[in-house]
């Protein structure tokens, strides 16, 4: 078995055998792996933003609700009859006399 293992490479009109060597492999090998890692990465980042996505649509929905009930809250409250009844009652106004009105004249 010794005499295998020293045993010289053969040679063939200049030419000579040699056992291939591991760097091309080794480089290949990485080349997959940081293809694969970018696959994987690209990936969790595409979950991820599809979950960001998700909450913001769910913020939106209740941004809108939220301003359909202010919008409606906002025509009570600006009803004109409303304003006139806190007007008489709380302010204590009136409508004004035809005498205290006075033309403005140009």
């Amino acid at each position: 078995m010794a005499e295998q293992l020293t045993r010289p490479i053969p040679r063939i009109s200049g030419l000579t055998l040699e056992r291939p060597g591991m760097l091309p492999l080794f480089v290949f090998l990485g080349l997959v792996l940081v293809v694969a890692l970018f696959f994987v990465w690209t990936r969790l980042q595409v979950v991820g933003l599809d979950y960001d996505i998700g909450r913001l649509e769910g913020d939106l929905r209740k941004l809108q609700a939220q301003s359909r009930q202010l919008k409606l809250e906002v025509a009570s409250l600006s009803r004109p009859d409303r304003i006139e009844a806190l007007a008489r009652k709380q302010l204590k106004l009136e409508f004004p006399t035809p005498r205290q009105i006075v033309p403005v004249r140009r």
